[in-house]
């Protein structure tokens, strides 16, 4: 009977190839190729390795599961690089720290939350992993029983055009991001320069938070701060609409921005949302936080 033979291509340096190698390997334990070593081994003077075996039955399976290692390589090892190289060429980052944070934060957009089973352990992996996996090993394992040279790279360029464009839309996601949070640091910078340089109008203000946008304004006596309605959450847009969460916030901020507590005391049984924890990293030293049951 005949031999089969394959050949995977793909860049990069002699210890890629060898870790392609070696998780292929691994997969087929027991598995021997003509040369009585493993059936997968390093193409003498070219960016490849090879399988040559008989195989009398499961040829299919051997593809199967041959382009299931690939696609886990592909993503492993790949991955990260074509990331690395987009985020480069689009946004013409050079910085190596922050392109390896950009790549990171990409990533974890592609693979989703966790996995977790019912036992309640969470893996670091997420269910968008595993189904780049699952769905690129099926290409991978289908070209393989059909092709007898796969090149990972030229695949990727030719046939893989949806798992670019989704390489590329994690990859400006990051960025986008990463620029939204540089901005609202600067932001917030600049109104804890306003909290810190300001003249003190009273000396303490109390944050009443029923949860949600419900937010009550008070004086030092626990009277409300103004004549004007105590719910933040409770406030109208010029339009009759209900401000959205930015405006609600926004509206918040203004309010104790305007009257300059010396102490700012804060009750609320949701200290980790969003609109506290600004409050806090805003006023600093001079804001308490206090959590109540909820209602």
């Amino acid at each position: 009977m005949q031999a089969d033979e394959w050949i995977i291509e793909t860049q990069g340096d002699t210890s890629s190839r060898e870790r392609l190698t070696a998780m292929l390997n691994q997969a087929f334990p027991g598995l021997m190729g003509l040369d009585g070593k493993g059936p997968w081994s390093p193409l003498g003077g070219q960016p490849g390795i090879r399988c040559r075996l008989t195989i009398e039955r499961g040829r299919k399976e051997f593809c199967d599961k041959t382009g299931a290692v690939v696609a886990e390589f592909l993503v492993s090892e790949k991955e990260p690089l074509l990331l690395r190289k987009y985020i480069q060429r689009k946004f013409g980052i050079r910085d190596a720290v922050e392109a390896d944070v950009l790549v990171s934060e990409a990533i974890s957009l592609l693979d989703g939350e966790p996995t977790v089973w019912p036992e309640g352990a969470a893996y670091a992996v997420g269910r968008g992993r595993e189904k780049r996996v699952k769905k690129l090993g099926q290409r991978f394992g289908a070209f393989l029983a059909a092709h007898d040279r796969l090149n990972i790279e030229g695949y990727i360029r030719f046939r893989l055009r949806e798992y670019e464009a989704e390489i590329c839309e994690a990859a400006e996601t990051a960025v986008e991001e990463r620029l939204m949070e540089r901005q609202y640091q600067e932001f917030m910078s600049l109104l804890q320069s306003m909290v810190e340089w300001q003249e003190v109008r009273v000396q303490e203000v109390h944050v009443l938070h029923g949860g949600g946008h419900a937010f009550q304004l008070l004086d030092e006596k626990m009277r409300p701060l103004d004549r004007e309605s105590d719910s933040a959450g409770g406030r109208k847009t010029d339009a009759g609409e209900t401000p959205d969460d930015q405006e609600e916030e926004s509206l918040l901020v203004s309010r104790l921005l305007a009257v300059s507590p010396r102490h700012l005391y804060i009750h609320t049984p949701e200290p980790d949302s969003q609109v506290i924890r600004t409050l806090m990293g805003i006023f600093g030293e001079r804001a308490v936080c206090t959590v109540m049951p909820k209602a």
